[in-house]
């Protein structure tokens, strides 16, 4: 048996919904490196972006229909494309990662809190030709 290092990638949002406090998982992903988990992250991050917040150029979209807003409060939207424009930040997560450590970010707003976490692993795998069961 040899150990692999694998990641585990999940988003989260949490937020109110009907007067209660709800948490719901909004992605899973085990990466077998850490470049397959920041590029999950990064999608995910976008995809949630989008689906908070549509871009109001968006072809689906009726003309007018969208107009930016003032950016005077926080806004989950706009960290997580900040986050993924940034390739200092980028850098550093995978660098957390390489070195073993796990990384989060997360983002919140009026419409809740968003959670994005890789969690490295040591899985043991079997040797090919091996024979693991053996005495």
């Amino acid at each position: 048996m040899r150990a692999v290092r694998l990641y585990n990638v999940t988003v989260v949002g949490e937020g109110p919904v009907n007067g209660t406090w709800v948490r719901v998982l909004l992605a899973v992903r085990q990466a077998t490196s850490p470049d397959h988990a920041m590029t999950f992250l990064r999608r995910q991050a976008r995809r949630i972006a989008s689906g908070l917040d549509p871009d109001p150029r968006s072809g689906w979209i009726p003309v007018g229909t969208l107009v930016p807003a003032e950016n005077r409060v926080p806004d989950v939207p706009a960290e997580l494309r900040s986050w993924c424009r940034d390739p200092e930040a980028q850098r550093a997560a995978r660098n957390q990662l390489v070195a073993g450590g796990e990384f989060a970010l997360s983002a919140a707003d009026h419409s809740g809190v968003y959670l994005f976490r890789v969690l490295p692993v040591s899985v043991c795998v079997p040797v090919p030709g091996s024979r693991p069961w053996a005495v």
